[in-house]
C-alpha cells in the first residue's frame, strides 16, 4: 500500500536553493516549489493539504516573514523561515506574531532541517486530525435531538449546543444557581413556581452530584410552553476531580401529549364498551316492554281509552331507544345507517335533551326553515354532530349567552365556491350552530378539527368533539365552514347535499300484529328468556311453527331432530358457548336451505366485530317491534 506523503511548498528566489531543498526533502515529502512569493500565495489557495511552507527571508518583492504573515488563516500549513544570522530580527518579529513554526539559519544543517520539516509535518497532521475530531464532535452535538449544556464549577458555560438553545429559547449564559431558572423560564414540573436551585440537575452536577431526571416546564418569550426532561452528570477532570457539570435536556412535550391522548383514547374505548354492554341489556328490556305493549294494544277495542295509555308507553319506549342511540353515538359504537332524513325532525327530536345539557344560563333558539329539503345521513350521527357543537358552544359561554341552531335550503354558486376553498357549488341543506361566546383566534381556528387538540384545561376536554364532527361531516359527503371572532362568538355551518324531492325512504307498513304471513318453521335461539318468549309468541301469532333454544348447544339438539324442516334460524349475535354467526355457519353447512336472521341488543358495529358478522347479512337491531320482526322474517324468507 502506497504511503501518502505530506505536501511541502518551497519558496526561494534562487533556483539552485530550490533544487537543493527538493533533493533533500523529495524522498520523504511531495514537494512543490516556486521562486515567486505571489505565486506561493496562489498555490496555497489552489493546492489542498499543503502541510509545510518553507520560505527564504530575503526575496526581491516580498520578505519571507511578510509572506508567512499574509498566508494568515487561509492555510493551516506549518511555516518554516530560512534566514541568515543578519535577519534574526525578522525571525523575532515572525515569532512574536505567531506566524512561524520554526526557523533555519543559513547555511543549514541537512539533518537538522529534515528533522524540523518532519516535526512540522507531524504537527500539521495531528492538528488536522484534532480539527476533524472537533468537527465530528460538533456535528454530533449539533445533530442530537437532546440539548447539551456544559459549565465549569464557577458557572462559565463551556458548551451549549443548538438544540439546547431551541429547547430553552435562549442562547448560552453564565450558570448562576440563583438566577438560571428565571433567566430561561424553567418552572417545576407542577408549574407552581420556578425550579429551585437545589432541584436543578445542572447545578447539582456542577457541585459533583449525580442528578436523576427531573421534568420541568419551560415558558418564556420564545417558548410558549414545553415539558423538558433534564438529567445532570458531573464533569470529570484529568485527575478524576470534578471540574463542572453536564446537563442533558430532552423535549418530551409531544411524548407526554401522546401519553395523555392514549389515556383519553383508552378511557373512550372503556366508555364505549360500557355503553355497548348497557345498550345490550337495556335494548333487551325495551324489546319486552315494546312488544307486549303492542300485543296488548292490538287486543283492545279501537275506542278503549287504555289504548291511549299504551300509546304513551310505546312512545316512552321509542324515546328510550333513541336515548340509547345517542349515548352510543358518543362512543361511536353505533352502526352507521344512512337514511333519507329531515334535518328539522332531527333538531326537534334532540332539542329537549340539548336544553338539559347546555344549562339554564344559555338560551337556546331554533330557527327551522319550513319546506326544508331532505338529506341522506345517519340520524344517530346527526344527533352527535348537534350535541358536540352545542356542548362546544356552551363551554365557549362560561357566563351564559345565546345558542342558535338554524336550518335552511341554500344554493352555493360557482363564484362563492371559487372564493372559499374546499367548497363545491350546488344545492344544499345548511345546518348552522352559532354562539355568542369568547370566539377563537386564527391559529386556534386552523387547528380545531385536529384529533385531541383542545384549548380547555387538563381534565375539561378530550379534544375529540370537533374531530368527530369533522369525520361525520366528511363521511356524510357534507362540507363544513367555521367563522369566529374574538369576543363575538363562533358560527359552524354544515352543508349537506340536498336530495331530489322525488327521493324517499320506504316506510314500513303498520299492519296488524296478527296479519297472516308466509308460514314456515323458525328456530329462535336467544339466551334472554323474556326476549325469546316474546319473539316466539309474535311469530306463533303470525302462523309460524316456532322451535326455541336457550343456547347454541340446545339449538344443535333441536336441529338433530328437526333441522331439515327449519326454514329460518333467528339467532342472537352475542351468546354463551359461541356467537350467533358461528352457530349459523355450523347449522347451514348441515342444512344448506336454512336461512339466517341475526338480532342483537349490542350496537351494530360491536355486534359485527364480536361475531364476525358478514357484510350485508340480514340483521335486526333491538329493540324491535312485533311488526318489524315479522316484516324482517318475511323479507328473509322471500329472498
Amino acid at each position: 500500500m502506497d504511503v501518502v506523503k505530506e505536501r511541502v511548498l518551497l519558496v526561494d528566489d534562487e533556483p539552485q536553493v530550490l533544487v537543493a531543498l527538493e533533493d533533500l526533502l523529495g524522498e520523504d515529502f511531495e514537494v512543490f516549489k516556486t521562486e515567486s512569493p505571489e505565486q506561493a500565495l496562489e498555490m496555497v489557495r489552489r493546492e489542498n493539504g499543503i502541510a509545510v511552507v518553507i520560505s527564504d527571508q530575503r526575496m526581491p518583492k516580498m520578505t519571507g516573514d511578510e509572506l508567512l504573515t499574509r498566508l494568515g488563516s487561509s492555510s493551516d500549513a506549518r511555516r518554516i523561515l530560512v534566514t541568515a544570522f543578519a535577519d534574526l530580527s525578522a525571525v523575532i518579529r515572525a515569532v512574536n506574531n505567531g506566524k512561524i513554526f520554526a526557523y533555519v539559519t543559513k547555511p543549514w544543517n541537512p539533518d537538522d532541517l529534515r528533522i524540523k520539516v518532519k516535526k512540522a509535518a507531524e504537527h500539521y497532521r495531528l492538528a488536522q486530525e484534532l480539527a476533524r475530531e472537533r468537527r465530528l464532535l460538533t456535528s454530533i452535538l449539533n445533530s442530537l435531538n437532546e440539548g447539551i449544556v456544559v459549565a465549569d464549577r464557577e458557572g462559565k458555560c463551556l458548551l451549549f449546543n443548538p438544540q439546547a438553545e431551541k429547547i430553552l429559547g435562549k442562547g448560552a449564559s453564565h450558570v448562576d444557581p440563583e438566577t438560571w431558572a428565571s433567566h430561561y423560564g424553567v418552572f417545576a414540573g407542577s408549574r407552581s413556581g420556578l425550579l429551585p436551585a437545589n432541584d436543578n440537575p445542572l447545578v447539582r452536577a456542577m457541585a459533583g452530584e449525580e442528578a436523576p431526571e427531573v421534568e420541568v416546564f419551560v415558558r418564556n418569550d420564545k417558548v410558549s410552553g414545553a415539558t423538558v426532561a433534564i438529567t445532570g452528570t458531573p464533569l470529570g477532570g484529568a485527575n478524576n476531580d470534578i471540574t463542572g457539570g453536564v446537563a442533558v435536556l430532552r423535549d418530551v412535550t409531544q411524548q407526554r401529549q401522546l401519553e395523555v391522548q392514549l389515556s383519553q383514547s383508552q378511557k373512550m374505548d372503556a366508555i364505549g364498551r360500557l355503553a355497548g354492554g348497557v345498550a345490550h341489556d337495556f335494548n333487551n328490556l325495551l324489546v319486552v316492554i315494546q312488544s307486549y305493549s303492542e300485543l296488548i294494544r292490538e287486543d283492545l277495542p279501537v275506542d278503549d281509552p287504555k289504548r291511549n295509555d299504551l300509546d304513551e308507553v310505546l312512545a316512552a319506549s321509542r324515546r328510550a331507544a333513541a336515548l340509547t342511540k345517542q349515548l352510543l353515538a358518543f362512543s361511536r359504537s353505533e352502526a352507521v345507517q344512512p337514511t333519507v332524513v329531515q334535518l328539522n325532525d332531527v333538531v326537534a327530536g334532540i332539542e329537549k335533551m340539548l336544553r338539559r345539557i347546555i344549562g339554564e344560563d344559555v338560551e337556546l333558539f331554533t330557527a327551522l326553515s319550513p319546506g326544508l329539503g331532505s338529506i341522506r345521513a345517519d340520524a344517530g350521527q346527526l344527533d352527535q354532530v348537534i350535541l358536540n357543537l352545542s356542548v362546544n358552544a356552551r363551554d365557549a359561554m362560561p357566563k351564559g349567552g345565546l345558542l342558535t341552531i338554524e336550518t335552511q335550503n341554500v344554493v352555493l354558486e360557482r363564484d362563492y365556491a371559487d372564493v372559499h376553498s374546499n367548497m363545491t357549488p350546488g344545492n344544499f341543506v345548511m345546518l348552522a350552530v352559532t354562539d355568542t361566546g369568547v370566539g377563537m383566534d386564527s391559529e386556534t381556528e386552523r387547528r380545531i378539527f385536529e384529533p385531541f387538540f383542545t384549548t380547555k384545561e387538563v381534565g375539561k376536554g378530550t379534544g375529540l368533539g370537533l374531530a368527530t364532527v369533522y369525520g361525520i361531516v366528511q363521511q356524510s359527503g357534507a362540507q363544513i365552514r367555521v367563522h369566529s371572532e374574538i369576543g363575538r362568538g363562533t358560527a359552524f355551518k354544515i352543508y349537506f347535499p340536498r336530495l331530489d324531492s322525488t327521493v324517499s325512504e320506504a316506510t314500513p307498513s303498520r299492519e296488524s300484529v296478527a296479519a297472516p304471513q308466509l308460514g314456515g318453521t323458525v328456530l329462535v335461539v336467544e339466551d334472554d328468556t323474556a326476549v325469546r318468549q316474546i319473539a316466539v309468541r309474535i311469530l306463533r301469532a303470525r302462523g309460524y311453527t316456532v322451535l326455541e333454544a336457550r343456547r347454541p348447544s340446545e339449538a344443535r339438539t333441536v336441529c338433530d331432530e328437526h333441522g331439515a324442516g327449519v326454514d329460518l334460524l333467528l339467532t342472537d349475535v352475542i351468546m354463551p358457548e359461541c356467537t350467533g354467526p358461528q352457530l349459523a355457519r355450523e347449522l347451514t353447512q348441515r342444512f344448506p336451505k336454512m336461512r339466517v336472521l341475526y338480532m342483537s341488543g349490542y350496537p351494530g358495529g360491536a355486534a359485527a366485530r364480536a361475531g364476525a358478522l358478514e357484510a350485508g347479512a340480514p340483521y335486526l337491531e333491538k329493540p324491535f317491534s312485533p311488526i318489524a320482526l315479522a316484516d324482517k322474517i318475511r323479507a328473509v324468507l322471500k329472498q
